[in-house]
Parts: C-alpha cells; sequence; structure tokens
C-alpha cells in the first residue's frame, strides 16, 4: 500500500475532505507562526480562521463517512442529512471568525502598532495561497462528481481562503509601499466582512435542505426528460427533494388503462433507470395511474 493510500481514503468526497484536512494543519501552524513573527493582524487573523477551517474540514470529513452510510431500520431514508448538518456547523464557524476578525481588525485600527513584518507575511500568503487554489480546483470538481452538500460547502469554503490570501497580501503590498500600518487592519478587516457573506451563504443553502427545497430548474427539466417516455400519457404530484447527496424523487404517472401490470412494471423500471443514469443512488417511487376522461394532467406538476 503506497502512503497517499494509506492515509487517504479511496471515496472521492472523503479523500477531499482528508486533504482539507491536512492542509489546513500546515497552513494554520504557518500563518499563526508568521503573523506572531511579524506582527501582521492580517496574517494571524488568517491563520486562526486556517484552524476553524481545520475544525470544518475535520466536521464535513466526519459528516461525509456517516452520510455515507446505507438506510437501516433507525434510519430508514439513510444518513444523508449528515451532510447537511455539517454545512450548518460550517457556516456558524465561519461567521464566528468573521466576528472575531472584524473586532481585531478594529481595535488593531485604533491602536496600531509601530511597524509590520511585511516581506515574511508576503512568502507565508503566497503559499497559502498557491496551495488553496490547488485544493479548491479538486474539491470543486469532487462536489460536482458527488453532488455533496458537505464538499461543495468545503469548496466554497477554500474559495474564500484564496480570497484572504490575495486580500491579506494587497494590504501587506501596500504597507511595504507607503509604509502605512493601518492597510495591515483594513484588509483584515475587510476579510472578516466577507467571511460573515460566505457564512449567510451556506447556512441559507443548508437552511434550504433542511426545508425540503426541491431540485433546482435545470434538474427538474432533465427530470422531465426522463419522465416522459412511450407509454407515459403524464406525470403529476412531482416531489423532489435532497438529503446529502441522495435525491429523493416521487410522482404519479398517468398510462393506458388496458395497460397490464407486468407492462406498467417495465415501464416504471425504465423510468427509474432513467433517473439513475442522471443521478446515481436516487431514490425514486412512482406511482401508476389509469388515464382518466377529461383534461389530461399537466405534465411537471
Amino acid at each position: 500500500m503506497t502512503p497517499a493510500k494509506r492515509f487517504l481514503p479511496a471515496d472521492p468526497a472523503s479523500r477531499a475532505a482528508s486533504l482539507s484536512v491536512y492542509m489546513n494543519v500546515a497552513l494554520m501552524l504557518l500563518k499563526v507562526s508568521v503573523g506572531i513573527i511579524a506582527g501582521s493582524v492580517a496574517v494571524l487573523s488568517d491563520g486562526i480562521d486556517s484552524g476553524q477551517d481545520l475544525i470544518a474540514a475535520t466536521i464535513t470529513l466526519i459528516s461525509v463517512r456517516i452520510g455515507a452510510r446505507p438506510a437501516d431500520e433507525g434510519h430508514p431514508y439513510g444518513h444523508g442529512r449528515a451532510e447537511t448538518v455539517a454545512a450548518t456547523l460550517q457556516s456558524v464557524l465561519i461567521g464566528g471568525g468573521g466576528v472575531f476578525i472584524v473586532a481585531t481588525a478594529a481595535y488593531r485600527l485604533l491602536e496600531p502598532p509601530d511597524e509590520v513584518g511585511y516581506n515574511i507575511g508576503l512568502v507565508a500568503m503566497l503559499i497559502a495561497a498557491a496551495a488553496n487554489v490547488l485544493l479548491v480546483q479538486y474539491t470543486s470538481r469532487v462536489a460536482r462528481e458527488t453532488n455533496s452538500p458537505a464538499i461543495a460547502s468545503e469548496a466554497r469554503h477554500l474559495w474564500t481562503n484564496v480570497v484572504q490570501a490575495g486580500a491579506v497580501m494587497l494590504g501587506l503590498a501596500l504597507v511595504a509601499i507607503t509604509d502605512e500600518v493601518a492597510f495591515d487592519a483594513i484588509f483584515a478587516l475587510a476579510l472578516g466582512l466577507y467571511l460573515l457573506w460566505t457564512a449567510g451563504h451556506i447556512l441559507a443553502s443548508a437552511v434550504g435542505d433542511v426545508l425540503d427545497k426541491r431540485l433546482g430548474n435545470e434538474e427538474i427539466a432533465e427530470l422531465h426528460d426522463a419522465i416522459v417516455v412511450e407509454g407515459v400519457d403524464g406525470y403529476h404530484q412531482l416531489r423532489t427533494r435532497r438529503a446529502g447527496q441522495v435525491r429523493h424523487i416521487d410522482f404519479h404517472i398517468t398510462v393506458p388503462g388496458d395497460m397490464t401490470v407486468d407492462a406498467a412494471h417495465v415501464l416504471t423500471d425504465r423510468i427509474e433507470a432513467r433517473i439513475e443514469a442522471l443521478w446515481p443512488g436516487s431514490i425514486v417511487t412512482v406511482h401508476v395511474e389509469p388515464i382518466v376522461t377529461g383534461p389530461s394532467a399537466t405534465p411537471g406538476l
């Protein structure tokens, strides 16, 4: 077994979460150390945020593993909501970090230091930015492939780290150019406000899952194409929701009244297979009804 296989899970979502954990440990140690040595509140705040990132990435890793467990007697619909819980906790952590950074930056503006060691700070943040760009590209791809809300939240979180690193570097560059240490605190303040905005966005997405928000318009259009096949007159009472990486879909279809039970069963199997091809692991329930006299059911309602 290679070292990579020993420390990284085979499951793509778990692997992405594990990589995020390892990287955040390294970046937290780097930025906190440099922030203290250089006296930069922006670098130190970003290091503290990396500590929160570490906690968030750990929560994501645990939630992905729990969410991947199959349904059981106590959880007949599976464990997918664990990932929604993780996304909610991430929003709280990010928001808390934003509040702390805003308060620290405001204090530093009122009580500015004599100097800020911008050289070592710039080097540290350049390393952090490069590492985050590489990881966010990988994590975003895994989020698209797995449809994991926890990994998607982690990818958005990692994008905030890229923005943070850029803001900190810009602030330190202005300190170097103008010799005005206030720029360090000003960019730390902007960074904190950005974190608060990101936390609100992630929380809104998690709440949508908790409240069983339906699938998006693009997914509904794909679902329509999968349902309307030869033998189906129409469909109605379509309901959709997500629980973690799993989509739950149920609807009624109308078929000719003389269709046999065997033929109807084959038809529903065909529709379920088409939906499964779109989103593997989806839980689909189809109710068959004979065509009734009068106006046809309106597709998609």
